[in-house]
This record gives C-alpha cells, sequence and structure tokens, in this order.
C-alpha cells in the first residue's frame, strides 16, 4: 500500500456529536495526544531515535488551554487519540514541552516510521490544516465555531450559520509510458538530477481521467491513450489525495511547456539504471506514489528490479 494509506483508528464518526462521550475519551487514563504546529508533526528524541511523541492528559493538559483546535481523531486497541493544533508557536511550545522533544516534518521522516504511525500523523496534520485555515467562516467572514469533535466549524453569525466541512483537494498523478521508456518531468528547485511522473489538479466540471489527459497535453505536449486508475494516496501537505493512473503516449513527441515545468523527458529503463549508479538522475521520495508508480512500471519487465538497483548505486 501507498504510504499513509494504512490509518489503522476506527474514526468513530457517528460518535462525534456526542460530546460528553468524547470528554470520556479524553479522560481515559491510556489517551494519546499528538501535536501539530503549522506544518509540523511532534516527535520525541530519545538515544537519536525519531519516534512520534503521543502525550497523555496530564501532559497535554496546559497545551489544552492555548491550543488553537483539538479534534478527536479516531480509537485502535482501546487507545482514543486526539491532536492539539496550534499556528507559529513552536518557541513556546519547545519551552513547555522540553528538550526531549522537537517539530518536524512528517514528510522527511516517514520511511523511518511504520507505516501505521505515519498514516496517522499525516490525518492529524491534514484535519490540523483544515481547522486552522477554516477559523473564518468563507461565506460571510465571522467567526467561527469548532463541533463534533473538530470535523464540523459553523459560523457564529445567526444571520449565517453555515457548516462547513473538512475538504480534500483531488490530484491525478500519472506514469506515462510508450514503448520501453516513461515520461517523467522536474521542477525548478527540485533537487539537481530528480525527476517524478506528471500530476496536477482536478477542475471543476472534468473526470478523472480528463484531468490525466489535460495535464499531460498541457506541460508536454503528448496525447494519451489508455488511462488506468492505479492506486491513490492521502497526501495531506496541506489537503490532497492522489489518485494514481497509468497511461499510454501515442507518441514521443515532446512539447514542454517550461512555464509549468523545468523539463521533461522520456526514460529507458537502461537511462535510469545508468543514471542512479552515476549519481546524474534521482528519484522522487520513496514515501509519494510517484515513486510507487515509477518502480511499477520499472519492475513489471521481467529481470528489472529498482529497489536492487538503488542498492546497488548506494553501495558503489
Amino acid at each position: 500500500m501507498n504510504y499513509f494509506s494504512q490509518n489503522p483508528l476506527n474514526r468513530f464518526s457517528e460518535l462525534r456529536p456526542d460530546e460528553a462521550r468524547i470528554r470520556q475519551f479524553w479522560q481515559q487514563e491510556n489517551v494519546a495526544v499528538l501535536v501539530v504546529n503549522d506544518s509540523s508533526n511532534l516527535f520525541t528524541d530519545t538515544d537519536q531515535v525519531v519516534m512520534p511523541a503521543t502525550l497523555n492528559a496530564e501532559q497535554s493538559a496546559r497545551l489544552q488551554k492555548t491550543a488553537h483546535t483539538c479534534v478527536y481523531l479516531g480509537t485502535v486497541d482501546n487507545v482514543p487519540y486526539f491532536v492539539l493544533g496550534f499556528e507559529a508557536m513552536e518557541e513556546q511550545l519547545n519551552n513547555d514541552l522540553g528538550s526531549s522533544f522537537q517539530f518536524l516534518d512528517l514528510k522527511g521522516v516517514a520511511l523511518e516510521l511504520p507505516q501505521e504511525q505515519s498514516s496517522i500523523l499525516a490525518y492529524a496534520r491534514g484535519i490540523v490544516h483544515w481547522n486552522m485555515r477554516h477559523r473564518h467562516c468563507p461565506d460571510c467572514g465571522s467567526l467561527t465555531a469548532s463541533l463534533e469533535a473538530g470535523h464540523v466549524r459553523q459560523c457564529s453569525n445567526s444571520t449565517c450559520g453555515k457548516l462547513h466541512f473538512p475538504r480534500t483537494d483531488a490530484a491525478v498523478i500519472m506514469l506515462i509510458s510508450e514503448g520501453d521508456s516513461c515520461l517523467l518531468g522536474r521542477q525548478a528547485g527540485w533537487p539537481k538530477g530528480q525527476y517524478a511522473t506528471l500530476a496536477g489538479f482536478l477542475e471543476p466540471g472534468e473526470t478523472l481521467e480528463q484531468a490525466v489527459a489535460r495535464e499531460a497535453k498541457e506541460e508536454t505536449g503528448v496525447a494519451l491513450k489508455h488511462i488506468n486508475y492505479h492506486s491513490s494516496q492521502p497526501w495531506p501537505f496541506p489537503g490532497s489525495i492522489m489518485i494514481g493512473f497509468t497511461a499510454v503516449a501515442q507518441n514521443r513527441n515532446l512539447q514542454v511547456n517550461y512555464n509549468e515545468m523545468e523539463d521533461a523527458r522520456w526514460f529507458t529503463r537502461e537511462e535510469i539504471i545508468a543514471g542512479l549508479r552515476a549519481g546524474t538522475f534521482r528519484l522522487p521520495t520513496k514515501v509519494s506514489i510517484s515513486y510507487r508508480l515509477i518502480r511499477d512500471w520499472f519492475n513489471a519487465m521481467p529481470g528489472y528490479d529498482l529497489e536492487e538497483v538503488q542498492a546497488q548505486a548506494v553501495s558503489q
């Protein structure tokens, strides 16, 4: 499965309106409280091993008083999980928590964590971001109040009173192939030599398949055929879901839109191998669905194993 897609929590969405029940969850001795500040999750740094920080009720009592949002995430193995969300308070939080804690970007440490833990942290990151960005009603601008354990916000203006729900932006991401090659592109600012699959956001009034074809045409001039669903990945950085596809190009004619990307090229498997060994080619991070799309295409040819090639390149 893709990273961040193995969330083990029972979300108990039917219990969210029950404030008394949510308070009972908070009062359990084994409650696990996560913390998110801006775009970073809280971790412990014990013996140089990074682990997600889960505070108990006593440790988090002071933080709860200053938190901008508090959300019930769900329960697993009778352990209720909550997250406290903050904005621009890292220095104060570090003073309150002590030196054994640190805030880190989840994408940078996810490979070191069990998949289930990274999935819970990603969920926490996403729901906090939504709450923090909807503290004012998008309809009338009035302040909103948190309802249903942090999963609904309601406008405080009595003449408006609109309810607002968490949103997830759909993005398509695609491995395009033709013959023995795949099409990869890069954005300015990426590490030197790094290439990844093409991607883009779904626009109003189009299907996912239409978005795949449009993005490929807009970015590279390539027309597609045989567009097929591959898999999806939660990507709450800040609030997206990546919907993966494979597609076959009608030809290899490129007309790269340099306003959209820095470069796009066709790569054979042998070119990828040579680039990895020479250190002139880099793949996207393994936590991304982009990596999995490339790996699955690469490994579909008998005798090819991308992770084995990478391991050999590192050992050189």
